[in-house]
């Protein structure tokens, strides 16, 4: 995935999608596109560090990189 993912929830359950990336933006409002992009980004957060664990491992870049 490249670029910002917005996922919409309506009150009847449906969802909406919009991308968008260097070259432009998107609305999905197929169900299908609209699940494939949900569980692209489910994946991901499941694959990132806590906050906590972020700000450490980006702390050490850093020293690292003013080393």
């Amino acid at each position: 995935m490249e670029g910002s993912l917005t996922l919409l929830w309506l009150k009847d359950g449906d969802g909406v999608a919009y991308k968008e990336g260097n070259t432009g933006g998107e609305l999905l409002d197929d169900s299908g596109d609209v699940i494939s992009h949900r569980l692209s980004y489910d994946r991901l957060r499941d694959m990132a560090l806590p906050p906590s664990d972020s700000l450490t491992f980006i702390r050490g870049i850093l020293e690292e990189f003013r080393s």
